[in-house]
């Protein structure tokens, strides 16, 4: 089959991006079930490349190849040898790093394929149908990695929107996984992919976690939205006197508990609160380093207004923790909040906190997170580095 779009609408597929609307659509030439693999073309008829398709969605195909080639097993593994071949070059795994991710997605040429790297397990999750048709040829092509075990995660929303059953399970290897023990950024840390967020951890924070572990020396720490530790933690590697690690979830307080443990640090203690409720009632000014790194505010346009509004509140809070002169690390993961209006919101927070402001750095997902640089929606991760005074 064939996809033929609307005079005017490829240019953004001729400068890589991936996905293809239902409203590009000019025509579609012949017959195809979803999650098969078919032609884009523009709307001369000219060839632009192949992908997956699926009429159920609004992306009605996902561009796996700009050339005229076939969309098979040996596509596929090339490409999970192309990304492995990356993450080596990045320096992935390492002695202080055996977590991160080894595909992800458009950005490595495999649209609806997620694959995270825990030790010697890999968790693998699908949010395309047409990637999820293929997994055996996936799940063929990820032996190059060696793993004890590939765990599948479900898709949760996005199965249910591209038409396929997804349900969190041993595809490959020793079937009782359990928790895995592996390394970021030095610390010990426990995952239990079966189990945990996502597919396991929030990788994508890697870099940033990093960072804050370089600026913490010596400060009281402030760490919102904590989920499994992982900003309080480096910072307490870093140096940092004392952390104070807030989430509304016992489960993930105990796993902050668990990775001090493992790392031998007692100067860290978790609260069971929402965060808002947490803010509400902390002591002003009596935090030297303070992140914020809270889920989904805005999962849709008709969110965005309200969202904003969350974020707002949340930073006037947190600004109103910071000591004087004390840095704010604050973060967004909704994709349809831009960089622009995320900084807007850290001006009209200050405003309202009464404390100056000064951006010292704005970054976003770390680089085993790539994405092509035609693809904004690929960008979703914001992360500030404030001073407040």
């Amino acid at each position: 089959m064939k996809l033929v779009l609307k005079k005017g609408r490829a240019n953004p597929l001729w400068h890589g991006h991936p996905w293809v609307y239902s409203g590009a659509i000019l025509r579609e030439e012949g017959t195809a079930q979803p999650g098969d693999v078919v032609e884009v073309r523009d709307a001369e008829g000219r060839y632009i490349g192949r992908g997956f398709y699926n009429p159920r969605s609004q992306i009605r195909a996902r561009v796996m190849t700009w050339r005229d080639e076939a969309v098979d097993a040996q596509l596929i593994a090339r490409r999970i040898e192309e990304a492995r071949g990356l993450r080596v070059r990045l320096g992935l795994p390492s002695a202080e790093t055996t977590a991160y991710r080894l595909v992800n997605s458009e950005g490595d040429g495999l649209p609806g394929l997620v694959v995270d790297v825990y030790g010697d397990v890999l968790a693998v999750q699908f949010t395309a149908l047409g990637a999820k048709l293929m997994e055996n040829d996936i799940y063929d092509a990820l032996g190059i990695m060696k793993p004890r075990a590939i765990i599948e995660v479900s898709a949760g929303g996005f199965a249910q929107l591209e038409g396929f059953a997804s349900a969190t399970r041993v595809v490959r290897g020793e079937q009782d996984v359990g928790a895995v023990r592996c390394r970021e950024n030095g610390i010990e840390i426990e995952v239990e992919p079966l189990k945990g967020q996502k597919t396991g951890m929030f990788l994508d924070q890697r870099e940033n976690r990093r960072k804050i572990g370089a600026l913490a020396k010596g400060a009281r720490v402030l760490d919102i939205y904590t989920y499994a530790g992982g900003f309080a933690l480096n910072a307490l590697r870093g140096g940092a006197k004392e952390a104070t690690c807030v989430d509304s979830s016992a489960r993930a307080l105990e796993r902050v508990s668990l990775h001090a443990q493992l790392n031998g640090y007692t100067n860290i203690t978790s609260v069971e609160a929402d965060a808002f409720r947490f803010l509400e009632t902390v002591t002003p000014k009596s935090a030297d380093l303070v992140i914020v790194d809270p889920p989904k505010f805005a999962r849709a346009k008709k969110d965005l207004d309200a969202g904003l509004k969350g974020y707002q509140r949340l930073n006037t809070l947190a600004m109103t923790a910071c000591a004087e002169g004390a840095l704010l690390a604050t973060c967004s993961c909704s994709q349809l909040v831009d960089q622009e209006s995320f900084e807007r919101m850290i001006a009209a927070a200050s405003k309202d906190a009464g404390r100056r402001v000064q951006l010292l750095e704005i970054s976003s997902q770390g680089p085993d997170h790539p994405v092509p640089p035609a693809f904004p929606e690929g960008r979703y991760l914001k992360f500030v580095l404030c001073r407040v005074v």
